[in-house]
């Protein structure tokens, strides 16, 4: 089974994401995510009734144990734009949509 998406697919999820997009992209965005469909279809013929969902595996490890540390540079280095320690961005939501 192929799936392939369409332009006017790919469109909707443009407005959606309130992405503009040219004709060019969006034909190359409806390839590019009709071969990610193709993948997903591979992987429901992968064969996984021997795979056991609950093994155990505590004994693996995070090969490194997890220690806080100050950065050495600080927030004011990434933007000069902080208020009260939180980023000040502007604001991006479109209240038409």
């Amino acid at each position: 089974m192929t799936t392939k998406f369409t332009p006017e697919e790919v469109r909707k999820i443009a407005r959606l994401s309130s992405l503009d997009l040219t004709e060019k992209e969006t034909k190359v965005f409806a390839e590019q995510f009709s071969t990610i469909l193709e993948y997903f279809e591979l992987l429901k013929e992968v064969e996984i009734s021997d795979v056991n969902c609950d093994a155990d595996e505590s004994h693996l490890s995070n090969g490194r144990e997890d220690k806080v540390v100050k950065s050495p540079v600080s927030p004011e280095q990434f933007s000069p734009n902080l208020e009260k320690g939180f980023f000040k961005v502007p604001k991006i939501i479109d209240p038409d949509h």
